[in-house]
């Protein structure tokens, strides 16, 4: 069991996150102590740090409990490593990405018919337009792209 691999890549996510969380904090901290209104809601940003900040504690409480015992922790490795639990894992994000895409057609749809004059001026509108939109067509990229890589991974063998 490779743990050097696994703690260097929870280091670096460690890393990433806690740098944009304390960015995203000290950004709202500066702009509610100035008084600054470039955001209108500075507790907006402070509000977003706590995601990152929460998984940056969460990877180095990972890397503490590999190193402290890495037996205990290879069930969890495994679990992380194994193909067919991460082609399950795709599996179920895919169902999961239908799923959400199914409501955003939805809320479209209510939004359209419940609130009709907001079609075309609403910015809630646009955005629900958009990010459905977005859906449809990540699915046909991201189809497109897995499609070519798998096919010039097999002309090379």
């Amino acid at each position: 069991m490779n743990t050097e691999k696994i703690i260097k890549e929870a280091r670096a996510i460690m890393l990433i996150c806690l740098a944009i969380g304390i960015v995203l904090l000290a950004a709202g901290l500066v702009l509610k102590i100035a008084h600054l209104n470039i955001i209108s809601n500075s507790k907006a940003l402070i509000g977003l740090s706590f995601i990152p900040l929460s998984l940056a504690m969460i990877y180095y409480y990972k890397i503490i409990m590999i190193r402290k015992n890495p037996q205990k922790m290879r069930e969890i490795i495994i679990n992380e490593s194994d193909e067919r639990l991460a082609a399950l894992k795709n599996e179920v994000d895919a169902k999961a990405f239908k799923i959400i895409r199914g409501a955003i057609l939805l809320a479209y749809f209510g939004y359209t018919f419940i609130v009709p004059a907001d079609i075309f001026e609403s910015v809630g509108w646009w955005i629900i337009l958009i990010l459905l939109i977005l859906s449809f067509l990540a699915q046909g990229i991201l189809g497109k792209v897995i499609m070519s890589s798998n096919n010039s991974g097999d002309s090379e063998e």
